[in-house]
């Protein structure tokens, strides 16, 4: 599988003259890497003397959030995975027979199958790295002044997989029928698109003022 691959196993099978794995799957790795750096944020903090005169609750949330963070992780591993076997699927339908009817339209529900497939998982992280900004601006908030620069390159990681994922988004609807329910999937990730490049320029903006001690 994918994510047991090494870093540099990966990176020479991502080189490779197949087509998969491909953009959708490095959008994928970065929004894993993203979660990782904000988990490593947050264990810089729990229980560290940088956070011992937090109040119970803000000790709580941070908790919260590195669990949050540990399971963001091993999510976008998944859709990494999920990413490339949609579209392997979908090429196999397209060599399926079609020397009669019935292989024509299997092939024809199969291929129908695997567009909405490879439309799933790019959706499913642009919307799910999206929700990991809520404990990445805890972590930018809170977490070890020393390591904040990790939490604005995890800002910068997630939002290049939103925009990665985006556009498997839009290369796979402009490969599907026009419907009400594409264009509205369009609008969407259009819109979490400009709403996660305004909180990662928040970000990274709190960032660089605490790095300067400005915050």
């Amino acid at each position: 599988m994918l994510r047991d691959l090494s870093i540099t196993e990966f990176t020479k099978v991502l080189s490779g003259e197949k087509p998969t794995p491909g953009g959708g799957a490095a959008a994928a790795l970065s929004a894993s890497l993203a979660a990782s750096l904000t988990s490593m944020v947050f264990n810089l903090t729990i229980g560290k003397k940088t956070a011992e005169n937090y109040d119970e609750a803000t000790k709580a949330s941070l908790k919260n959030s590195l669990e949050a963070t540990n399971r963001f992780r091993a999510r976008f591993l998944e859709l990494m995975a999920q990413d490339a076997n949609a579209f392997d699927d979908l090429m196999d339908s397209y060599k399926l027979p079609k020397g009669n009817e019935i292989e024509v339209g299997v092939r024809s529900r199969r291929i129908k199958e695997g567009k909405k497939a490879v439309l799933e998982a790019p959706w499913m992280l642009v919307d799910e790295s999206y929700d990991m900004y809520d404990v990445l601006k805890i972590a930018t908030e809170y977490g070890n002044k020393n390591a904040i620069s990790d939490a604005g390159v995890a800002a910068i990681l997630l939002h290049s997989a939103i925009e990665g994922a985006a556009l498997n988004v839009y290369i796979n609807l402009a490969n599907s029928e026009i419907s009400d329910k594409n264009i509205e999937l369009k609008q969407k990730t259009d819109e979490l698109v400009e709403k996660s490049r305004l909180k990662k320029e928040d970000i990274v903006a709190t960032t660089i003022d605490k790095i300067y001690g400005r915050a």
